[in-house]
């Protein structure tokens, strides 16, 4: 970890600076040394100003302590930093990783019986989650042999599709017009 001081009038001793390396050490570890650390030290009248920034990816911490002693400003910006990583670390941690399934469809089965369109309702009323599959699975799959037909999102084009079994036997493909 690269760590870079800036003294406003105030100097960083040695001493200031081992105590500051000493308590980014935990920071250092849980982000495995790839950030760097940028800590500006004031002096406001009787107040010692302690800037902490970590730059860690394409984030920047900041965290800001004031007290009458240097070590405690150091102290306290360091613990408002070392919060903000937590929370860094717990939001990537509890984000899903993998994507959310593909949005079902409803497939409704027509009397065959009734002619009049106004008059049909739906036997059986079914909801189906849509798998990405390329056209060769979903000839594989089961789901063509238990239900006579698959509605799979085509991995080529990224399209719903519909690949049935027509009553002569022969498979039957529905794709949407670009």
């Amino acid at each position: 970890m690269q760590i870079e001081y800036t003294g406003r009038q105030i100097d960083v001793t040695p001493d200031l600076r081992q105590y500051t390396e000493e308590r980014v050490n935990k920071i250092a570890r849980v982000l495995r040394d790839r950030c760097s650390l940028h800590v500006i030290l004031t002096t406001q009248r009787h107040l010692r100003v302690a800037e902490v920034t970590l730059k860690f990816r394409d984030h920047d911490l900041i965290g800001i302590g004031q007290t009458a002693d240097a070590r405690s400003s150091i102290n306290d910006a360091l613990d408002k930093v070392e919060k903000q990583v937590v929370r860094l670390i717990e939001r990537k941690r509890e984000r899903k990783r993998r994507p959310k399934p593909t949005s079902a469809i409803l497939l409704n089965v027509l009397a065959p019986e009734r002619t009049d369109h106004l008059e049909r309702e739906a036997l059986e009323t079914e909801r189906i989650a849509i798998k990405p599959l390329s056209v060769e699975e979903a000839i594989e799959s089961k789901e063509l042999v238990q239900r006579g037909a698959v509605v799979f999102r085509n991995s080529e084009t990224e399209r719903v599709n519909v690949l049935y079994r027509r009553t002569d036997g022969k498979l039957a493909l529905i794709e949407p017009e670009p």
